[in-house]
């Protein structure tokens, strides 16, 4: 029991990891450019995602997944005065 535990705090902390420095880099844009970088900022996901499949493989769909999840949410906050 204790190794299932182990390995489901494991897939948890690639998931939060993936939303934490989407957020901290999503927070990081806003404050050094005047219009957030919205482009700049999706691209990055898509590059580091392409990188860590080409690199790790499937070990890493949960933090992609949360990275992309982030992004997408973390744009729309940024932007949302913009879009309506």
């Amino acid at each position: 029991m204790e190794n299932h535990a182990f390995s489901e705090l494991r897939l948890v902390n690639r998931l939060l990891l993936g939303v934490f420095l989407a957020a901290n880099l999503g927070y990081y844009l806003s404050l050094s450019t005047v219009q957030f970088p919205w482009l700049a900022y999706i691209g990055a996901a898509v590059g580091l995602a392409i990188i860590l499949i080409l690199w790790i493989g499937k070990r890493s769909t949960l933090f992609i997944f949360g990275f992309f999840a982030a992004t997408i949410l973390n744009t729309l906050h940024y932007e949302w005065h913009h879009l309506f």
